[in-house]
C-alpha cells in the first residue's frame, strides 16, 4: 500500500460538486484549475492552500488514472442523469479510488460503528497509525478528513470535542448507481475482493445503504461471483 497521504484538506461537499461539473464539461486542466482557483480564493487567500486544496480536488475527479477513467466517465453519465441523492454515493467511491488514506479512515469509522454508537478521534487516529505509522502528518490529515465527513453529513458533531456520531444513513439510489459504487470500492481494495455476504455492511461504504440484490450483481458485466467452498459466494471485478 502506497504511503502517500494526499489527502490532508478540509474539504466541503460543494467542492466536490464544482470539480465534478466542471471536470465533466472540458478535460483541459488549466481551465479546470482556473475555474476552481477562483470559487476558493475568498475562503483560501493563501496561494499554497489553494494549491493544496486543488490538489485534492482533481485528484478526486479530474486527474484520473487511466485505469479508473471508465468509471470515471460513468460517474460523469450518473451526474448528468441522477438525481442529487445520486450525488455523495459518486463522491465517495471516487474519493476511494484516489485516496488509501481515505478509503482506510472510512474503513476505521466503519468497523468502530458497528461496535459502538459514537466514536472518537483519538480512536481513529491509534488505529489508523497502526496502518500508516504515527507521524504528525498522518494526525492532521486525519482530522482534516474527519472534518470533511462532517461537512459531507456522514459523521455529526456532539457536545463533547472531537466525539462523533453517524449522521443519517443515506437512502439507496438506482441499481446501476449502487453497482457502479461497488466497483468503484473493490478497485480501491488491495485485494479487489469481497464475500457476497459483506455486502450490504460494508465498513468502508459505512455511510451507504446499500439495496443492490445478489441476482442484480451476478447479471453485471463489470463484476464476477465465483463458489469458494460449500456455501461461500467471492465477488470480484470481471476480467473480460
Amino acid at each position: 500500500m502506497s504511503l502517500v497521504i494526499g489527502f490532508d484538506r478540509r474539504i466541503k461537499l460543494e467542492w466536490l460538486d464544482s470539480v465534478a461539473w466542471k471536470a465533466s464539461m472540458t478535460h483541459d486542466m488549466l481551465e479546470i484549475r482556473t475555474y476552481l482557483e477562483n470559487m476558493l480564493e475568498p475562503e483560501h487567500p493563501s496561494q499554497e492552500a489553494r494549491d493544496k486544496t486543488i490538489g485534492v480536488l482533481t485528484r478526486i475527479w479530474a486527474r484520473v488514472p487511466e485505469r479508473h477513467r471508465p468509471l470515471q466517465e460513468q460517474a460523469f453519465r450518473f451526474l448528468a442523469e441522477e438525481g442529487p441523492d445520486a450525488r455523495l454515493w459518486l463522491h465517495w467511491g471516487m474519493t476511494l479510488l484516489a485516496y488509501p488514506f481515505f478509503r482506510d479512515i472510512a474503513d476505521i469509522i466503519g468497523r468502530l460503528l458497528i461496535l459502538q454508537n459514537e466514536i472518537s478521534l483519538g480512536q481513529i487516529r491509534r488505529r489508523l497509525c497502526e496502518r500508516w505509522g504515527e507521524r504528525s502528518t498522518v494526525l492532521r490529515a486525519c482530522r482534516r478528513v474527519v472534518r470533511s465527513m462532517v461537512d459531507w453529513g456522514v459523521l455529526e458533531d456532539t457536545h463533547k470535542k472531537g466525539i462523533y456520531v453517524p449522521g443519517p444513513r443515506k437512502a439507496p439510489v438506482s441499481t446501476e448507481v449502487q453497482l457502479w459504487f461497488l466497483v468503484a470500492l473493490l478497485s480501491s481494495l488491495d485485494s479487489e475482493i469481497l464475500l457476497m455476504q459483506q455486502v450490504p455492511n460494508l465498513s468502508v461504504a459505512f455511510p451507504f445503504h446499500l439495496d443492490i440484490s445478489e441476482a442484480a450483481i451476478r447479471k453485471s458485466k463489470q463484476l464476477e461471483v465465483q463458489r469458494q467452498g460449500l456455501d461461500v459466494d467471492i465477488v470480484t471485478i470481471a476480467r473480460r
